[in-house]
């Protein structure tokens, strides 16, 4: 499992532990600030804010190159992208320039309370189970009919996406992963649609000028199935012998893309 399933609102897991790790700090800070000193209050909700701050702007500066392209995609913070280690190191130092020593204590237990519930959080989390698998044994077809047997792949690492013409984010993401695709030749990709037939695939790549090698039908979503695909677009990253090696929920940024990819592929 990849998320947590609110009717029909799919949360991915990691962005649920990460929120429930803070509430449990903004909490335990508020606590805190009754009784030993109602300064604590307003310095958690900084400590979060400029936390979060510091961990989207290291994740940029990492993959500057990337977001140099088109420096608007920094704000698409929907898509992802924060490097944790920056968020300490940021919140941190704005700890110690603005709490006197004296609640210094008490501000590392409320941090040491949100670390538990992530730490919590992440055991049961059913998504470290879902990681572990193979790429599954299905035949699907091509735009033009042909039946093509998903253990061919091997031999080489796979990016599996399963999408939807439907699917906003699937479309924001699918023109910059055919253009990674064709920079990326070690690397094969498929792009595995949901529930549709070949007309309605065929129409909506025409009218967006949209090609590549590996467009497949899954018209009776058996792939969602065996894979455990609880929201669209997730897409799959296979090594080369057809192991399970990541999968993410949700909308990819280019910068994700390629982290991934260095994984199952690395130089």
């Amino acid at each position: 499992m990849d998320a947590l399933t609110l009717g029909s609102l799919a949360l991915p897991w990691t962005r649920v532990q990460v929120a429930l790790g803070l509430l449990a700090f903004l909490l335990a800070a508020g606590v805190l600030a009754r009784r030993v000193d109602p300064r604590l209050n307003a310095w958690a909700s900084n400590a979060v804010f400029w936390g979060l701050v510091g961990a989207r702007l290291g994740f940029v500066l990492e993959n500057l190159s990337i977001y140099a392209k088109d420096p608007l995609s920094v704000l698409y913070v929907w898509q992802g992208g924060f490097d944790p280690w920056w968020g300490i190191l940021v919140g941190g130092g704005y700890t110690l320039m603005t709490l006197p020593k004296a609640l210094l204590r008490p501000a590392l237990l409320s941090a040491l309370a949100g670390g538990v519930v992530f730490l919590l959080v992440l055991a049961l989390s059913p998504g470290k189970r879902a990681s572990a698998g193979t790429l599954p044994d299905l035949t699907l077809a091509t735009l033009g009919g042909t039946p093509v047997d998903l253990q061919d792949f091997r031999g080489k690492p796979l990016v599996l996406n399963a999408w939807a013409t439907w699917c906003p984010p699937c479309r924001r993401e699918l023109p910059m992963m055919l253009r990674v695709s064709e920079e990326t030749p070690g690397v094969r990709f498929a792009f595995v649609s949901q529930g549709e037939g070949p007309a309605v695939v065929r129409a909506f790549l025409e009218k967006e000028g949209l090609a590549g090698d590996w467009f497949l039908l899954d018209p009776e979503t058996r792939l969602s199935e065996a894979l455990k695909v609880q929201g669209l677009p997730t897409t799959f990253f296979f090594d080369r012998e057809g192991r399970l090696v990541a999968r993410h929920m949700g909308e990819l940024s280019e910068a994700l893309l390629r982290g991934y990819l260095r994984v199952i592929s690395p130089p």
